[in-house]
């Protein structure tokens, strides 16, 4: 039968008199509440204001007929069983009444009032369940909201320090220009940690992690409702000043909250960071724009040095620019034929004449066909990593030409390329070098690689490792720029090398300059002593040369004997020294 009857509530519509109270008397006896009405209006009325759960209908009645109340209550309690009751006992009327929303259809007259017993039971179980599905959808939906907002505040704060991310930065930004009290302007200060990456390398994540932490903490200090501390990842956090006069103050207040130690373990860690600084709406009208703009200045700040802070301007924006386009340029440079070699003599100082030449690499984009100087594109080629693959270019073509000159009938000089940093430490430098002097049929003995010293002085046993690798192919080893860094003598006594080069800055200031002298000195009675060959470049007058020659210096290089040349040039300037020299 029917579970807890007296819990439910019926309302009657019907115009014929006799049957609806005949009705209402078998539901009261069974324990119904039975409401009742004699018209479809009133029975609208009396729905809204007990909401019974479920009405029987007659469909037949004047004004407004059984379709209409089944209309009517579908869409005010979808949920609410109507069943109709017709003297039409067509199948096309029951059809359309379950089609218009009733739930079922009953014939008239009812002779037995099992049949209105059972269907009040179906359509009572059904609105049940379908009540029930309900909750559970809503439940579910109540659910997925509840978990869609923690998604969402998880987007808004770094899961590890708890700041806001860039996302809510985006928002904090939008409601800090719509406030009464806004200044009209505001910083965005971009932070760079300057050495965390040295420290998860040899400390470990871990150790990283509680460093950024730290960090996060040590900002927090300086928030305020005028400075917003956000973190964009990895190791950069950003603080939105929205107050002009406070800015210098934040970075004095940020400078000397990194300037403590970080305690980790039973270590300390220093810390240090560059800034980038956007100021809003000058630098830009959004925060992408603002973070874009900082960001500028940062990379402004590191050529720097560390612990330094720069504001954009325009003029930094216009070299963004062309560094972006110079970056494009260079990606499609090598598949162009773009690029080329020059070669600068080196000169024997016993002789007089060649012994060997620099292979100098250009550029010439077809965009514009103007040469782009090589301080301008090469670091750009190094940052990028795309100085492997043309460094390997280089190497491979000035060895080739270097054997058609032979071929030519010219002297064994000796070719020098210069191998970068990143392409030292690539990892496979000894297989590229073994694979191009196959190739080319270069005489090991006449390939000359030249590093600087800040290439030789990363990773020093594998650099050892690596250095005697090339030694083992047969080529020579040049430390170029030397003096410059900070090579330690141990370390040089135990590298394969086989040359120095006197950088250009102490050259020049020769034959007047004391400092210059003693530094040239050194490195003369450095090379001797090591038995190695020893080359001043940058050499640039007569008295520059004659006295690094009266100090045994092996090799000179510089515009006072000839700029970098092309193929042809180079071998018409060979040719020529060797036919004037007695």
């Amino acid at each position: 039968m029917y579970d807890s009857p007296c819990s439910r509530s019926i309302l009657i519509i019907d115009d014929d008199d006799a049957l609806r109270r005949s009705i209402v008397g078998f539901l009261e006896d069974t324990g119904f509440e039975v409401h009742q009405a004699c018209s479809g209006q009133e029975g609208i009325r009396i729905f809204t204001e007990l909401n019974p759960d479920l009405v029987l209908t007659d469909l037949m009645m004047p004004e407004l007929d059984g379709l209409g109340v089944v209309n009517a209550i579908k869409q005010h309690s979808p949920d609410t069983p109507v069943v109709v009751i017709s003297g039409n006992g067509s199948v096309g009327y029951a059809i359309e009444t379950m089609r218009q929303g009733a739930w079922d259809y009953i014939t008239k007259p009812i002779h037995d009032f099992s049949v209105l017993e059972r269907t009040i039971n179906t359509v009572t179980t059904r609105s049940d369940e379908a009540q029930a599905a309900r909750k559970r959808m809503q439940e579910l939906e109540r659910t997925a909201d509840e978990h869609a907002a923690q998604l969402q505040d998880v987007g808004l704060r770094d899961p590890l320090t708890g700041l806001p991310t860039r996302k809510y930065l985006h928002e904090i930004f939008s409601t800090a220009l719509l406030k009464s009290d806004f200044p009209g302007n505001l910083f965005v200060m971009l932070l760079d940690l300057d050495n965390l990456k040295s420290v998860n390398k040899t400390l470990g994540h871990e150790t990283g992690d509680l460093v950024l932490v730290e960090t996060a903490n040590r900002l927090q200090q300086l928030q305020t409702d005028k400075r917003i501390i956000g973190r964009l990842g990895a190791d950069q956090f950003v603080i939105m000043v929205i107050d002009c006069h406070e800015v210098h103050v934040c970075i004095t207040a940020l400078r000397q909250l990194l300037s403590s130690p970080f305690l980790v373990g039973s270590g300390e860690l220093f810390i240090t960071g560059c800034i980038g600084i956007s100021v809003f709406p000058h630098d830009g009208e959004s925060m992408d724009s603002l973070l874009q703009n900082a960001n500028a200045a940062l990379s402004q700040a590191k050529l720097m040095g560390t612990n330094r802070y720069s504001f954009y301007s325009k003029e930094l924006g216009a070299q963004l620019r062309e560094r972006m386009t110079r970056e494009s340029g260079l990606h499609r440079a090598l598949e162009r034929n773009e690029f080329f070699l020059e070669y600068q003599p080196k000169i024997d100082t016993q002789s007089g004449i060649p012994c060997g030449m620099e292979a100098l690499l250009r550029w010439r984009p077809t965009a514009h066909g103007n040469l782009v100087s090589p301080n301008e594109f090469i670091p750009i080629l190094e940052e990028t990593g795309m100085i492997v693959d043309v460094g390997s270019w280089v190497l491979e073509t000035a060895c080739r030409q270097h054997l058609v000159w032979q071929q030519a009938g010219m002297a064994d000089l000796v070719v020098s390329v210069n191998i970068s940093a990143v392409q030292f430490h690539a990892g496979n430098l000894p297989e590229t070098v073994t694979k191009i002097i196959h190739q080319t049929g270069i005489n090991p003995a006449l390939l000359c690689l030249e590093l600087t010293e800040s290439v030789v002085m990363q990773d020093i046993e594998q650099t050892i490792a690596t250095l005697y690798q090339l030694r083992e192919l047969g080529v020579k080893l040049s430390i170029d720029d030397f003096g410059t860094g900070y090579s330690s003598l141990n370390y040089l006594q135990r590298m394969p090398l086989t040359e120095l080069k006197i950088d250009r800055s102490f050259v020049m200031n020769l034959p007047h300059d004391e400092n210059a002298i003693a530094i040239v000195d050194s490195v003369l009675n450095l090379s001797h002593s090591l038995h190695l060959t020893v080359v001043a470049e940058g050499v640039e007058t007569h008295e520059q040369a004659s006295f690094l020659t009266e100090r045994q210096c092996h090799q000179l290089q510089g515009y006072f004997f000839s700029r970098p040349l092309g193929i042809n040039a180079f071998a018409d300037y060979v040719d020529f020294s060797c036919r004037s020299t007695p």
